[in-house]
């Protein structure tokens, strides 16, 4: 599993050199607009902002300047870029100060810089769990200075409103979300609009399609369960990146509930797979595989049935299931370190690491092993007894 825990380092982030330029800054309605960057050099692709306007001040919303994701080592501030954006906001709202910054997740394509906004006396809104890595942006001097303007949103509840607008956090946590790329990842409703910035959590596969239908993503199988757990509605959805807008840069829901009619859900694919017994996936092997090839199922499927497991305590299975992944996919480091996770949980060290060696000659830059492994564990050892499994 792609995740990396680092000690803080003790480098001022001060130096991170300017890469971003701010394109354009859009109007989707009254009091809401989207700011694009420029960001080709860094993701290949344009991303945006969202603004949310208030009476005396504006609010951002994510700050996708940098491509890094789960996998990053060293977190340095963007705050060059972090300045440019505070100059572009001053020129396009001069009666309107900053007053906010809101990130949903502590990777750099959410967040890409903190300290040009806390040292200015913008409040900074975070989970605990993601500031446990955005903290890597601020050296100790500044977080002593600053520290009373950041944040936590612990549960679900209005972050900012007044009598022209609203903004609303929903909380979600890996437990009743499992596919959220971070321990826990904020969601920001804008009522007026009814929309929701769902940032990197609205992913289309490509035209993938099982069996004739589109293959619904684990992340909007995840944004679709939000909408009926928390009884929301949104009539849209705004993400980070800019692959999949429709008309003034929105995801309209409709589109969504489309995909739903028509499409097959990872979930359900991934279900299939755990009604598989041992004594058949071990007897008819080549068969299973074949299917599995044959289908184009993808490795993330046969993955997240091997989490699934380990969630039960079905280690066995687990290890069957992870077995059969790499033997589909061997060319994916995250199927050895899959495999090698599972061994670490039932306790054969050795060929626990055996898989981690093999995972890093197949990619060297690619994070999981056995600081993430062990994580997990202390995460399902807790979960197994909350749950009283054996």
């Amino acid at each position: 599993m792609k995740r990396t825990l680092i000690l803080i380092i003790a480098l001022l982030p001060l130096l991170a050199k300017a890469t971003v330029k701010i394109t354009s800054i859009k109007k989707v309605a009254d009091g809401l607009y989207l700011m694009y960057y420029d960001t080709t050099k860094e993701k290949h692709i344009i991303t945006k902002s969202t603004i949310v306007e208030f009476k005396n001040f504006i609010v951002l919303i994510e700050m996708p300047i940098s491509n890094d994701g789960a996998g990053t080592v060293h977190l340095t501030d963007h705050s060059e870029d972090g300045e440019i954006v505070l100059q572009k906001l001053k020129e396009q709202f001069p009666n309107k100060p900053l007053k906010y910054v809101l990130s949903t997740h502590w990777h750099p394509h959410s967040i890409s810089s903190v300290l040009p906004f806390i040292s200015k006396g913008i409040t900074f809104v975070t989970t605990k769990n993601n500031y446990e890595r955005i903290s890597e942006y601020i050296d100790s001097a500044s977080y002593q200075k600053y520290h009373q303007y950041i944040r936590y949103v612990d549960a679900d509840g209005v972050i900012v409103k007044d009598k022209t607008n609203e903004i609303t956090a929903y909380l979600l946590n890996k437990k009743d979300y499992p596919n959220i790329p971070t321990k826990d990842f904020v969601f920001y409703y804008l009522p007026r609009y009814k929309c929701m910035h769902s940032s990197c959590m609205y992913q289309r596969l490509g035209g993938y399609q099982i069996g004739g239908k589109e293959m619904i993503s684990s992340r909007v199988e995840d944004l679709y369960n939000l909408t009926h757990t928390k009884n929301v509605q949104p009539a849209s959805y705004i993400t980070t990146d800019t692959y999949w807008d429709e008309p003034n840069g929105l995801i309209l829901n409709d589109t969504i509930q489309k995909m739903y009619a028509t499409g097959v859900t990872m979930s359900s694919l991934a279900n299939d797979i755990l009604q598989l017994d041992i004594q058949t996936i071990a007897l008819k092997s080549d068969s299973i595989l074949k299917a599995i090839m044959t289908k184009g199922l993808p490795s993330s499927i046969l993955n997240s049935a091997v989490y699934t497991c380990l969630g039960k305590k079905d280690l066995d299975k687990a290890l069957a299931l992870a077995r059969l992944q790499a033997l589909a996919n061997p060319s994916n480091p995250n199927s050895w370190d899959t495999f090698g996770e599972v061994y670490y949980i039932i306790g054969d060290m050795q060929l626990a690491k055996k898989y981690d060696i093999h995972t890093h000659r197949i990619d060297k830059t690619f994070g999981g092993g056995e600081t993430v492994w062990k994580e997990d564990l202390e995460t399902f050892t807790k979960s197994w007894a909350e749950n009283n499994i054996k």
